[in-house]
């Protein structure tokens, strides 16, 4: 990220004129630093990591900076980013005020400045006059009912209920628009069991849901947490199709799901809209106040210790201070937060938002007013595709074009699964390579197919959506013959070749394999997967209310968590269509406690 600070030339006669040193405008005060003049480099320690900035010196004044590379939290460190070069440019001072909320990455940027002001030969001492209270952040205020972090799924799941019961609400949300992973992610679905209301013909009830997420986490999830899941389920399904306006595609039908011996996983139908504009349409007419690109840094306390709203931080630097009886975290997983996963963890490709970074998680460490957090973990996929910085899931698409002729190898040149086995189990299977680069291998005319299909049902944004629809092509090692294809992949021809042609005498052998082949004499394509992480697990511990536990384990009765950040309903694996699922079910269950709680007061 590269943010750039100047003063123009106007600006610069008005420094030269009046003074900057000093906090008051005098004549007198006008003075200038011992520093070298031209452009110079210096690094500060960030909360994610360091802070580089390039400043520039003439005639013994700081004239530009330019944060030229940083990992802070998006949003929440905007305004220091942005401010605080600003502020060390007007008042010629590192003695200025810092971003509330981003403390860290204020102190970075002047650390950064600072040394770079050393890098010119220059005396930090001289650059320390107080210029502290005079660049004062606005507050806003506002009071609602349950104030609600996070515009997910899960958050609007909570705020649609609660207003639908007759209770205000007041949305914060990180990102520039509400939508969370529904907004990012062009084909989604989720487990649709045991409904009764949605018109879903064949439907399975969700009578063994807890039973299978139990044996495919390994037992590592909560039973009690996936309990809750199947036994509320279904009525939150048939509240999805009646009143938030949720269908589900017919057509396509139901998606095998390994992990899952329900027949119960659908994807969305938007055939006459996208699931994300449906929502968002409902959350503005809801009349919930929204906060976008808001951040939270903080929860509010009363004085005796009992929660009463939250602070957050607009990237304008802008604090939001909610006054509520209640508050929902719903903050999403921490997957895009490299500090808050394992190490072992941190060398892979990411594929989703960029706010996902675990505020709820961080909040949890405070010190005065610590949270438990329940362990969990980093969930991947190996059936990834990377182009430039761009990955895509290719299992749907692959899986269209099976018959038409698809083989799936390792580095070695050799099969090792069926590729018509389950998705979770393919994607183990090549986990089991260790770790070692596993290929696609398709005719051209397959892979021209599969390229168009991949654009439908890849997990992606639908900005990358057309970015890679207006791409020359999606290019991978090709040849005009099968053993070309393997040279341009750096792969053994003649062990490939034979692989391959052992595969096509095992299909033609075959009365009942539906698969087709692989002519080895025509142009071929061979397509590099890579595994990537998309979802965490655990979060903030809660007790069987989704109440999040404090340090000493109590219930905090009036904050709860939903969504990814809620508990630990999945273990170390979730079965595809679960997270969705568990979003809105624990949206709708938490706020349908909350209007209980104060219904009864």
């Amino acid at each position: 990220m590269k943010i750039e600070n100047k003063i123009c030339k106007t600006g610069m006669a008005l420094i030269l004129a009046v003074g900057v040193l000093g906090c008051t405008v005098k004549k007198d005060s006008v003075s200038t630093h011992t520093v070298n003049d031209g452009n110079y480099t210096g690094i500060g320690t960030g909360y994610n990591g360091y802070v580089t900035v390039s400043a520039s010196f003439r005639n013994g004044m700081l004239t530009n900076v330019i944060v030229t590379d940083e990992q802070e939290t998006d949003g929440v460190s905007d305004a220091a980013l942005t401010k605080i070069p600003e502020y060390v440019i007007d008042d010629q001072s590192l003695n200025v005020d810092v971003s509330t909320g981003a403390t860290q990455t204020s102190k970075a940027v002047l650390e950064a400045i600072g040394n770079a002001i050393t890098a010119a030969n220059g005396n930090v001492e001289e650059w320390q006059k107080d210029c502290t209270g005079k660049n004062k952040e606005k507050v806003i205020e506002e009071e609602s009912d349950v104030t609600v972090v996070g515009g997910g799924a899960a958050g609007i799941a909570t705020v649609l209920r609660l207003q639908e019961k007759g209770y205000t609400t007041s949305l914060i949300e990180k990102d520039s628009e509400i939508g969370g992973s529904l907004r990012y992610y062009a084909n989604s679905g989720q487990i649709v069991a045991g409904s009764t209301k949605a018109n879903l013909e064949g439907v399975d009830t969700a009578s063994t849901l807890a039973e299978d997420i139990t044996a495919y986490s390994n037992q590592t999830n909560s039973p009690t947490l996936s309990q809750l899941f199947e036994d509320q389920i279904g009525e939150t399904v048939d509240w999805q199709s009646k009143i938030l306006g949720i269908t589900f595609d017919k057509k396509i039908g139901y998606v095998p799901t390994d992990g899952l011996s329900l027949k119960s996983v659908m994807m969305y139908d938007e055939s006459s809209g996208e699931i994300d504009d449906l929502l968002q349409k409902e959350v503005k007419v809801s009349g919930s106040s929204v906060y976008t690109n808001a951040g939270i840094i903080g929860l509010r306390y009363d004085e005796s210790g009992k929660v009463i709203g939250i602070r957050a931080k607009k990237s304008n630097g802008d604090i939001i201070e909610t006054t509520s009886k209640y508050v929902v975290l719903a903050t999403g997983t921490s997957a895009g937060n490299l500090n808050l996963i394992p190490e072992r963890d941190r060398n892979s490709n990411y594929l989703g938002l960029k706010t996902n970074t675990g505020d709820a998680l961080a909040l949890a460490r405070d010190a005065e007013h610590p949270y438990q957090i329940e362990e969990g973990s980093v969930v991947y996929n190996y059936l990834g595709y990377s182009v430039r910085d761009i990955t895509l899931d290719t299992y749907l698409a692959t899986k269209s074009v099976l018959e038409k002729g698809v083989a799936l190898i390792n580095n070695n040149g050799e099969r090792f699964i069926d590729e018509t086995e389950p998705y979770n189990q393919i994607s183990e299977s090549i986990h089991n390579q260790n770790n070692a680069t596993s290929y696609l291998v398709m005719n051209e005319d397959v892979y021209e197919e599969w390229k168009k299909k991949l654009l439908t049902t890849a997990t992606l944004s639908k900005a990358d959506v057309k970015y890679l629809q207006s791409m020359y092509g999606i290019v991978p090692f090709s040849g005009e013959t099968l053993s070309e294809a393997a040279l341009s992949a750096d792969l053994d021809a003649q062990k490939l070749v034979q692989t391959i042609n052992f595969h096509n005498l095992e299909i033609e052998a075959s009365s009942t394999n539906t698969m087709g082949k692989i002519d080895p004499d025509k142009p071929t394509c061979i397509i590099p997967l890579n595994k990537y992480r998309y979802e965490t697990t655990g979060g903030l511990k809660v007790d069987d209310h989704l109440n999040i536990l404090d340090g000493s384990g109590t219930s905090t009765l009036n904050v709860f968590a939903v969504g990814s950040i809620a508990g630990n309903v999945f273990g170390e694996k979730m079965p595809g269509g679960a997270g969705l699922a568990w979003a809105f079910v624990s949206g709708k269950y938490v706020a349908d406690e909350i209007v209980s709680a104060l219904q009864e007061k």
